[in-house]
């Protein structure tokens, strides 16, 4: 289910999405019948990724660790019911294979999305342990962040029924601000960990 938080979290990259590549598409974002016409598949698609995003945060649990005086990020224990991000993006996909608007091509940006996700978790482990961060993954991450937005601009081309422009569908829109917001989320989310884990054990 989608929270009213994951939905309030994607309004801000909707507005900057069609700010941004409606234009690329031949509509104009001042027209509201523009924006109004590709809005619910833009706006649950969106959400829908915010609410895996809150997921995968609140997977993520700092416990101490018996072998050192350091503490790990680790997932937290999940119940024999709970689905994996991956299981999660399924009803996604059928929705949007049912609106037809699902094509490989959009799949792999979804499943990019996991990968990230991934990446964020095992970065978040490292800063924790004040261990050495790979460059490698940190460029991958922000490589990968944008694909939301990547995967926004898919699905135009579908609702649009245009041809699909790989330069402009495959790479992210906003490379500088994302660098340095991908780092100060994995900061941030890293020193949040580290406080619960603090609080966790008394200090």
């Amino acid at each position: 289910m989608i929270g009213f938080d994951a939905m309030m979290r994607a309004n801000s990259t909707l507005e900057d999405f069609c700010r941004s590549y409606f234009i690329f598409h031949g509509l104009d974002v001042n027209r509201p019948h523009s924006v109004f016409k590709f809005l619910p598949f833009l706006s649950f698609t969106e959400s829908y990724i915010y609410q895996l995003d809150a997921s995968n945060e609140d997977s993520l649990l700092l416990v101490p660790d018996n072998n050192s005086s350091s503490t790990v990020l680790e997932r937290k224990i999940q119940g024999s019911s709970q689905m994996s991000l991956s299981d999660m993006l399924d009803p996604l996909d059928n929705l949007l294979q049912c609106q037809g608007l699902m094509t490989d091509q959009l799949r792999n940006e979804l499943k990019s999305g996991i990968q990230y996700w991934s990446l964020e978790r095992k970065l978040c482990q490292a800063l924790s342990r004040n261990d050495k961060i790979s460059i490698e993954d940190v460029m991958e991450a922000i490589h990968l962040k944008s694909f939301d937005y990547r995967v926004l601009n898919l699905m135009m081309y579908r609702l649009t029924g245009q041809q699909v422009y790989t330069s402009l569908s495959l790479l992210p829109y906003r490379l500088p601000a994302i660098v340095n917001e991908t780092f100060s989320l994995i900061i941030s989310r890293s020193m949040t960990c580290t406080w619960s884990s603090c609080l966790s054990r008394n200090f």
